[in-house]
């Protein structure tokens, strides 16, 4: 039996995966340029900062909250948003049109998609895939007390 992940509640199948093993196969894809992946990294890299926040900084948590609302629930294109983001580092969610980022989820929550639910990131599904992660990270963060 594997041990959940103590920050997001991943569980793999094979008990000697790990999220950060992971997200460093899935870093290789998106660093290699190659769509889908390529141009979804900073919505990857926010939805697993989110879920992984231990040693990020709250400015690093809150550009990535910035990230995930404005292109899941604002509906904003993501790569003028990471553009614009890239040239504003130093504004705050609220000048950014969206709520100031909430508590973190309590240690251990178990997030409703994990890392471990998007499997080997198939090119055919990842966009969806991705999309339910984030949403799910948003919504877990969102309830947070």
């Amino acid at each position: 039996m594997t041990n959940p992940c103590p920050q997001c509640g991943a569980v793999f199948a094979d008990p000697a995966s790990t999220c950060e093993e992971q997200f460093d196969k899935l870093l290789a894809l998106d660093h290699s340029r190659v769509q889908p992946w390529g141009s979804r990294h900073g919505l990857a890299f926010s939805t697993f900062a989110l879920q992984h926040p231990d040693g990020r900084t709250a400015a690093q948590l809150a550009a990535c909250w910035v990230m995930l609302y404005r292109v899941w629930i604002e509906g904003d294109n993501r790569a003028k948003l990471a553009a614009s983001m890239r040239s504003q580092q130093n504004l705050s969610p609220e000048e950014w049109g969206v709520p100031s980022l909430p508590k973190a989820p309590p240690a251990l929550t178990r997030y409703a998609v994990t890392i471990a639910d998007l499997g080997e990131f198939d090119s055919e599904t990842y966009a969806v895939k991705l999309e339910e992660w984030g949403r799910a990270t948003l919504a877990a963060w969102m309830a947070a007390p």
